[in-house]
């Protein structure tokens, strides 16, 4: 994959590509209120770079915080940065602060999981996405900490919460009219106003230019994802729309998605803003040698809502999405996709969450597995929703699992191996994995299944993944 930094100019309508990532996954800019600077995510950790590319990117320091997700931002003074990121405690997203020059991260946010969003002009409360009750809503809380206020209480999701710069509303999005809708409130969650009415698409993130006329979103096509979810790897449009109301126009369309935007990123100017946009690369000739074609798939255990997935042979992404309650202690529910193998081998895959948001424990990967029995002995790459990636086994039929957790977080690139009576694992953020971080001995004598999986760790839920460049190779 390649990721491509661009700035979209709405007056003269064109696009300026800042800087291509190859084979590195970057998220959400947010431009300096100074203009000076573009801030991004990448591999867990934050970095800056001028809109021109003129230096190297730079990273933030955020210390003991090494797992920041896509949603973050500038303080409107740029005194300060705010953060959302997977807290070391258990994994949850929680929302914490910083100096601009980089630090030691205050928490803001003792409850998780709390995704940022929004900042008031005048930098005393934050606006995020929060599950409490089973329900993502709106909430606020002073940026210093304190007790968080809820603001919304409507059924379906409620995300993407942004203060407006005259400080008199918060944008949002909501599904609980149908479809993602863009909806406006004022601070104090009263007056909660639809501002779209779009039928052909699902609207998300709306992030209002500095001068307060313009709203800029993101939209998938209507029909191709869930109302409720913001995936990777989609063909989605930008919509430009006045923030007095009105109706948006598309004016870039791109494949993007989760990343693409998520957080306000418009130039002090008002006339431009930034966004990622991003490429899967072509299998070469000699990868198209050894494709990856597995032979079944299905649910193991017995998951309370089934699974299914979808391949497309043009790109050669797999769609694969499970339930499940988890793959731990001495049962497992999962959705599989296998094939029948022996000997030793090497399967490789890149791999993403389409919502990173939910549960931070559901997981994807790659496993071997002696059986389709719930109980049955098995190793994995484990790669889980809040970017811990953990070699997990169950050393005999019927026991325990246990973990293997390495200091990696947020891989997006897996491979398990097999070579006789190990099983080693190998991930990497952004580049092909080619060292071992976790190795254990365990033996599958005669045939075994082999495959990808996912498990959405809660059993009235289903979670997606995509599953691309993926490889099988015998030894």
């Amino acid at each position: 994959m390649t990721s491509i930094l661009e700035i979209y100019d709405i007056v003269t309508g064109t696009r300026q590509v800042v800087r291509e990532f190859n084979g590195v996954l970057i998220e959400a800019p947010n431009w300096t209120p100074d203009g000076k600077w573009l801030v991004y995510n990448s591999g867990g950790l934050l970095y800056k770079i001028p809109p021109d590319a003129s230096l190297e990117p730079q990273v933030i320091n955020t210390d003991f915080i090494t797992a920041c997700n896509n949603d973050h931002l500038v303080s409107f003074d740029g005194s300060f940065i705010i953060i959302s990121a997977a807290s070391p405690e258990d994994r949850r997203s929680r929302i914490y602060t910083l100096p601009w020059e980089g630090g030691v991260p205050q928490l803001v946010t003792p409850l998780g999981p709390s995704y940022l969003h929004g900042i008031s002009p005048d930098g005393k409360f934050l606006a995020y996405c929060a599950d409490r009750n089973g329900n993502y809503d709106v909430y606020v809380i002073p940026t210093q900490g304190g007790e968080e206020r809820r603001l919304t209480t409507a059924e379906g999701f409620d995300d993407g919460p942004e203060y407006s710069p005259c400080g008199e509303y918060i944008w949002f999005n909501s599904e609980r009219t149908g479809l993602m809708q863009v909806w406006r409130m004022k601070t104090d969650g009263s007056e909660q106003t639809q501002m779209t009415f779009c039928e052909d698409f699902n609207s998300w993130f709306p992030h209002v230019s500095p001068d307060g006329k313009q709203v800029v979103l993101i939209a998938y096509h209507e029909g191709d994802v869930r109302p409720g979810d913001h995936p990777a790897n989609r063909n989605v449009v930008l919509r430009l729309m006045p923030a007095e109301g009105g109706t948006p126009r598309t004016i870039v369309e791109l494949f993007g998605g989760q990343g693409t935007i998520n957080v306000h990123s418009w130039a002090p100017d008002s006339r431009r803003f930034a966004f990622v946009s991003y490429r899967l690369e072509q299998p070469t000739a000699a990868a198209t040698q050894t494709p990856a074609q597995f032979t079944n798939a299905g649910d193991v255990g017995n998951p309370r809502l089934a699974g299914r997935h979808t391949y497309n042979p043009a790109t050669g992404v797999y769609n694969v999405t499970g339930g499940g309650v988890n793959m731990w202690e001495n049962t497992d529910e999962f959705y599989f996709i296998w094939r029948r193998e022996s000997g030793n081998f090497t399967l490789s895959t890149t791999l993403n969450f389409e919502n990173k948001e939910g549960n931070a424990h559901k997981k994807m990967g790659l496993i071997i597995r002696e059986s389709l029995d719930a109980n049955a002995k098995y190793a994995d790459i484990a790669i889980h929703a809040d970017g811990l990636t953990s070699l997990q086994y169950r050393a005999e039929t019927g026991g325990i699992t246990r973990e293997v957790a390495t200091a990696l977080n947020g891989a997006d690139r897996a491979v398990l191996i097999r070579r006789d009576n190990k099983i080693i694992i190998r991930a990497e953020t952004g580049a092909v994995p080619r060292v071992d971080i976790a190795e254990i001995e365990l033996d599958f004598p005669g045939e075994f299944y082999v495959g990808m999986f996912v498990c959405s760790h809660e059993a009235d839920r289903l979670e997606t993944a995509d599953f691309s460049d993926v490889r099988f190779t015998r030894q």
